[in-house]
């Protein structure tokens, strides 16, 4: 892959997914650690600020892993069903679950499943579960952005919500806890939330066995996050750059995020640039793009230029929406 290819090294905003873990640089020593937890516990609940990778850890450092044999020596198939608990977390997780079981033809539906479940409890998904087994394959459960239980469910005060979030948390717990099927499940949550999950019979003690909060990069370990995907794609990148990029993500908040967007600007202003000075990746990119503090605003800016006022006026009820 060469440094003028179409395709761009960096993700910007939005987390890194399974396929990406070439590009997922910086996080060796805490995947290594998040393995040795599961390996261990088989629950584990990942916690860390807004921004700070959650995600990306599990999908880019810790599922490829998985599926590359690092956990279980004898064991190196995986079935992996990612979720969000949203507004009806237990037909979600029985959607997850059916679609990587590949149940879809086979009349089962994931509100046949969820009506199973609250009529067995878990032994509906351990029967489900069972022909892993016999394959000798084991079974990943990720439960993203777990805070979304407290939001749609806990919330709103409705007694059914809170009765369902309440066997979705006995759900999973039972699951990892069991010794009959190889399951493993790991939580993502914000930090900030932590406390809510005292609401909850069981989770707290099973967080405090094995949580894993998600550490800041070192200096060191953010180095590799810029230069590592740039050496990949057979570019260049200024020290004079890094050694800003470094500097000026220390005064920002959710710099991984923001780190992300304005690398993936500056890639893409320098394959724009003029052919004289295209090649390296140099403060004159980096500032062009607004630097990390402004990258984010101006992009923002050039997305609503040329837009009708029909087509701005929907942005803006779409950006209240999602605020509000």
């Amino acid at each position: 892959m060469t440094f003028n290819s179409a395709s761009n090294p960096f993700v910007g905003l939005r987390p890194f997914e399974s396929n990406e873990s070439l590009l997922f640089f910086g996080r060796q020593e805490q995947t290594l650690e998040l393995l040795q937890r599961l390996h261990k516990h088989h629950f584990v609940a990942v916690t860390g600020s807004s921004g700070s990778g959650k995600s990306s850890l599990i999908r880019a450092g810790l599922i490829p892993r998985l599926k590359a044999g690092f956990l279980v020596n004898d064991l190196d198939r995986w079935k992996i069903s990612i979720m969000k608990p949203g507004e009806s977390p237990i037909c979600n997780m029985a959607d997850a679950i059916l679609s990587e079981l590949n149940y879809a033809n086979q009349n089962i539906s994931s509100t046949d499943l969820q009506k199973r479940i609250l009529e067995e409890g878990v032994d509906a998904l351990l029967d489900i579960l069972k022909p892993l087994r016999e394959n000798y394959t084991n079974f990943f459960l990720l439960i993203d952005q777990f805070e979304e239980l407290f939001r749609f469910a806990l919330d709103q005060k409705d007694p059914e919500k809170i009765d369902e979030a309440v066997d979705f948390v006995n759900l999973f717990l039972e699951l990892s806890a069991q010794t009959d099927l190889p399951v493993y499940v790991i939580i993502t949550m914000r930090s900030d939330f932590i406390g809510d999950c005292s609401q909850f019979f069981g989770l707290p003690e099973a967080m405090n066995q094995s949580q894993y909060v998600v550490p800041r990069l070192n200096r060191v370990q953010l180095r590799k996050t810029i230069e590592g995907p740039v050496s990949l794609y057979n570019g260049r990148i200024n020290a004079g750059l890094t050694a800003r990029l470094l500097n000026d993500a220390q005064l920002v908040k959710d710099e991984l995020p923001l780190l992300q967007h304005a690398l993936m600007r500056i890639w893409d202003s320098d394959k724009n640039a003029d052919i004289n000075n295209r090649g390296e990746l140099g403060i004159e990119d980096y500032e062009r793009i607004g630097g990390i503090e402004k990258a984010l605003s101006n992009h923002a800016d050039e997305a609503l230029e040329g837009m009708s006022k029909p087509e701005l006026n929907l942005t803006k009820k779409i950006f209240q929406a999602l605020t509000s």
